[in-house]
Formats: structure tokens, sequence, C-alpha cells
């Protein structure tokens, strides 16, 4: 039979192909983007709400226009009715002043509802988003990510977005709204006195410029270590019956407490920078506060001014107070905003490696004729590239039982993962009755094939919603049919709640024999016709596997399948056995009327021979053609 001998040179790594991984998914990476392309897609989301967002601007507006009412009513009063003694028109500037309370106080209520209505809508677009882009990726993209990370992304940072599109951007507009409206009425007031106003704006935007440049940072630390203390939380809570069986409570509490401390450390750092702030504003507006007094109190008392304006004008400084303090939180919003955007974003930014190309076709229905053509594999790790197959030719016939076997990590699983397109060979074709499966939607060609794991995962749902998963329309008899052959039936006829069973989270509730039953009988009602089982009889006893190979010989006929061989019935039945060694295949034989390929390649004495005589006990070799269930391979 074919050995492959012909070793190609290994794909060459492009320099110019762009780092899939984003750097924040690296530990203790800084803000690496200028803060306004940011702020330019942020506002994009914003954008397919204008209605509900023209409303809520305008509000702020009013909500600016009217803050400014307050001190030219007070200054009338003082000017016209305290120094005029008209003292029946003081009850009215006062009744005045509440009416103006009230009218900006509903105002503010349809600016906030409006606000928070937004913010919720885009944050959970962008949540939804976020999640499908990341269903969408290859597995490439998860051979390197980190699970508690990503779920760090997907909650923590897409909540803290909602402080940006539900609050902060808003008020920021509002708060320079109020700024500039002050600036005009004071210089129609007195240009003297706008100019010490002036004067400040310089110190007020220096003090801004430092705090972001420092707040920023110091947020993305935050986040990253939060994303570490729910990477251990995930890790802790999957591995709890590891860590009880070896005693190790105590070492994953310290460890945790590193990482909490951490957390701390981090917000005690941002909180110093914030904390700033505030006696900075109070500094500012307490200068401006006392020129004000110095230089109207003079002019005053010169007569080149009212006490109304200066009382006016002092009520200006102090409302300065409130929105120069007010910015410089929502700056903290924003800050802490944009580290948590640029980490959602270097996820969306990332592409799949595999993915329908512009002309991608739906895969017709198939025989199940399988090819692959001189096929080029290597996982591509950050600055190195991993080897798994190399010059992979064979040709499996529909209704075939192709067995793959070799020593462990010589490329067996790869092969398989390769045929669904989990990843995309660098070099050579995979074809099924002739179509490159490069060439067909993903969703055709992975709806044409049914894969077992030898890693099973269940959901945390009943057992029969767990069996459905590859086909939610399936009627209750289908899935007992598809229980049925995989040896399950009996078993959860007899649980209380039958099919409506639930399993727990990760099937905790099942053993692992039934737990790989149940996930044959998932791919077995799927109906595929390429079948691929990765080792589909490693968690059952020899009874079960006696009775599921029966089982198997009813749904196997008219199937192209693929099985990494670990039990010798499998070997034995094979149609085709391919040998693989560090990625090649280095033996390979058919099934002819004459003798099967397993005893083809015994009778050749190679690795396959080798394989096969060191999991047989000299003893048991007389009794293995009657006994071929304990023999693994």
């Amino acid at each position: 039979m074919v050995i492959q001998k012909n070793h190609k040179k290994p794909a060459s790594k492009n320099p110019n192909k762009p780092d899939k991984s984003p750097s924040s998914l690296k530990p203790n990476s800084r803000p690496k983007g200028a803060i306004t392309p940011i702020l330019k897609r942020l506002w994009g989301y914003l954008l397919p709400y204008s209605k509900p967002l023209f409303i809520t601007l305008t509000a702020a507006l009013l909500t600016s226009l009217i803050e400014l009412s307050p001190p030219w009513v007070i200054r009338l009063t003082i000017d016209h009715f305290i120094l005029g003694n008209e003292n029946h028109m003081v009850w009215w500037a006062a009744f005045g002043l509440i009416i103006i309370a009230l009218f900006q106080g509903g105002i503010d209520f349809l600016r906030l509802y409006l606000t928070a209505y937004t913010g919720q809508k885009i944050v959970f677009n962008l949540r939804n988003d976020l999640f499908e882009h990341i269903n969408k990726l290859s597995f490439s993209f998860f051979d390197e990510a980190r699970t508690g990370d990503l779920m760090s992304r997907i909650t923590t940072d897409i909540d803290i977005l909602n402080n940006f599109f539900g609050r902060a951007a808003v008020i920021v507009i509002t708060n320079i709204m109020t700024l500039i409206g002050i600036l005009i009425v004071l210089s129609l007031w007195s240009w003297q006195l706008a100019l010490i106003y002036v004067g400040l704006i310089p110190f007020i935007l220096l003090g801004m410029w430092a705090y972001a440049r420092k707040v920023r940072p110091a947020w993305k630390r935050v986040q990253q270590h939060l994303a570490r203390l729910t990477e251990s939380i995930q890790e802790t809570l999957t591995g709890i019956q590891v860590i009880k069986v070896f005693g190790r409570e105590n070492y994953e509490n310290e460890r945790f407490k590193t990482k909490n401390s951490a957390v701390k450390s981090a917000n005690l750092d941002t909180s110093q920078i914030s904390a700033l702030w505030m006696p900075f504003a109070n500094i500012i507006i307490g200068v401006g506060t006392g020129m004000v007094i110095w230089i109207g109190g003079r002019n005053i008392i010169t007569g080149l001014m009212s006490l109304g304006i200066l009382v006016g004008f002092t009520t200006y400084m102090q409302m300065l107070l409130r929105p120069i303090r007010q910015t410089g939180m929502m700056i903290n919003l924003v800050m802490q905003s944009i580290a948590a955007a640029e980490r959602v974003f270097d996820i969306l930014d990332i592409q799949s490696d595999v993915h329908d190309t512009p002309d991608a076709y739906a895969l017709p229905p198939i025989d199940g004729k399988v090819e692959f053509e001189n096929v080029y594999f290597a996982y591509q790790k950050p600055d190195v590239e991993l080897q798994a197959l190399h010059n992979i030719s064979f040709c499996a016939q529909p209704g075939e039982i192709i067995a793959l076997v070799g020593p462990s990590g010589a490329g067996k699983t790869t092969l398989a993962h390769l045929l669904c397109r989990f990843y995309d060979a660098q070099e050579g074709k995979i074809l099924i009755d002739g179509h490159p499966i490069t060439n067909v939607t993903l969703e055709s060609l992975r709806n044409a094939i049914g894969i077992a794991f030898q890693s099973v995962f269940l959901f945390d749902a009943s057992i029969g919603e767990n069996i459905a998963y590859g086909n939610p329309n399936a009627k209750q008899s289908e899935i007992s049919a598809a229980a049925k052959v995989a040896q399950i039936h009996k078993f959860i006829e007899k649980l209380p709640m039958g099919y409506q069973t639930p399993v727990g989270e990760r099937g905790v509730r099942l053993s692992g024999g039934q737990k790989q039953r149940i996930a044959l009988a998932r791919v077995l009602l799927k109906n595929p016709k390429l079948l691929i089982l990765d080792e589909p009889t490693s968690s059952l006893d020899v009874e079960t596997e006696r009775q599921m190979r029966q089982a198997l010989k009813s749904i196997l006929p008219g199937r192209t399948t693929f099985i990494i061989a670990h039990r010798l019935w499998t070997v034995q039945q094979a149609d085709q056995i391919l040998v693989i060694d560090k990625g090649q295949i280095v033996e390979q034989a058919h099934t002819s009327t004459e003798q099967s390929a397993h005893r083809a390649l015994i009778e050749k004495g190679g690795l396959y021979a080798t394989l096969y005589n060191s999991q047989i006990h000299p003893i048991d070799q007389p009794n293995m053609r009657q006994n071929p269930q304990e023999v693994a391979l």
C-alpha cells in the first residue's frame, strides 16, 4: 500500500499577516490606540438611534438654558425689586425660581430616561453582536483565548459601556453647553469679569487632559485584573472535583486572594487619581470666585457695576463647580468606557481564519466520497509553527469505514478537524464528492457531518434536549430511536423524569459512559452522511461496548465513517486503515476479498503490527479473535 515519502517544505509564515490575537488578550497590555477613533466608533453606535438621541440632545439644551435662568432672576430681584423697594415683586421672583426648578426637573427626567433607554438598547445589541462574533470565530482563536477573559468582556466590559451610552456622553455634552452658556452670559454682563472666567479655562482643560491621561491606563489595569479574577473563578469552579480530591482548597484560596488583592490595588490606584480631581476643581473655582469678589466689589464701590450683577456673577461661578466636577467624573467614566471599548473592539476586529468565501454555495446531497490531496497543516502559535499533518493523501469511497490509528499526538484528530473545517489546511485540498470544502458554506458542510468527540460536553438541560441539540425539531420517537442505538434508552426510561431528567452542569449527574452514549445519540439523531467517531467507546464497559458494536452495525452501512480507533473491533471491520505517525501516513491498507486491511498490515510487520502486538498480552494472543473487545489499539 501507499506510504507517503515526499516531504514538502512547510508553508512559510506570512510576515504581513495581522496578529489574530488582540493585544489585550495578553497580560499587562497597555492602551494602544488613540482616543478619538474609539470615541468615533462608540458614537457610531448612537447614530441608529437618531430620533431619541435628537430628543435627548434637545432636552439637554433646554436643561442648559434653564440652568442659566436663576442668576438672571436673582440679579433682577436684587437690582430692581429689593433695592427698588418693590416687596410684592420679590414673592413673584421666588415663585418664578420654584417654577423654573419644577420645569427643569421634568426636562431632566425626560433626558435621563431617554439616555438610559438608548444606552440599554445599544448595550443589548452590542452584547449580542459580540457574542455572535465570538461564536463565529475559528478554533485557532479559542486555542489562545481564555474563557474567563472572554466572559469578562461580554459581561463586565459591556456593562461599563452602558455608563458611556446611558450617562456619560449626554452629561458631558450638557455640561459643555452649560459652560459655554455661562461664558456668553458673563460676557454680556461684564467683559472684565468674563476675562477671569476665560483665564480659568486653560487650567480646567489642562487638569482634564492630565486626569484623562492618567486615569485611562489605570482603568485598563483594573479591567485586566478583573478579567484574571474571573478566569480564576471560572477555572476553580470547573475543576472543583480535582481541587477537593487533592485537598488544594487552601492553595486555591490563597491564589484567589492574590488575584483579588491585585484588583483591590488597581482600584485604589484609580481612586487616588480620581480623588485629586475634586480638590483641583475646588481650588480653581475658589481662585476665580475670589478674583470676582475683589474686582467686582471695587467696581460696585466706584459705581461701575450693580450689586445684582456681582451676586449673579458669583452664583454663576459657584454653578461652574458642578459641571466641572461632574465633567471630571464623566471623564473618569469615559476613560473607563474607552478601556472597556478597546477590549470589546479587540475581539470584534478579529477575523475568523475559517469563513465562507463570497461565492460559497451550499453542499448538495452527497454520497460520501472524501479525498485528501497533499494536505499540509501546522498550528500557528505566536512566533512558532507546530507541524501537525504533512503531505496527507488518501481517498475514502462512499460507505467505507476508515480507521485512523497511530500513537498519541500523531495527528489523527487534527485530520478529522480539517474535514469539518475547524481549521483550514495551509496547502492541499480536501474534497467531498468532488466539491472542495473551502468552496461550500460552513453550515451546509457541518450539516453533512456528524462528529462524536472523545471529550464529551453536555449542556445544563434535560437528557432529551441534549440528544436533540443538533436536531431541535426531532420527534420524541426519533430521539428514543437514537438513544436505543447508543444503548442509553433503557437507562433513561428508568429515571423518574425520563428524557426530561436534567443532566446538571457539564452532565455532572451522569457517569462518563452515560455521557458518551448521550453524545453519540446526539450525533446519530442528526443522521449525517459523514460520521466521525473519536474514540467512541473509551468510557464504556465491555458489555455495553459489545451492545453498541451490534447497534452500530445497523447504522454504519451507507455512511462514510471515520473512526479514530482504539478498540480492535473497529480496526478489524474497517474497509481502510490509515496509520499516522508524526503527521504523515506511514502505512495504508484496504480490505479486499482476499484479506482484511487489518490482516494485511499485521503481515506487513510495520508500525501497525508493533502497536498491535504491544497492546496484546502474550497469553491472550491465541484468543484474540474470540475476544476482540479486550484489545485496545
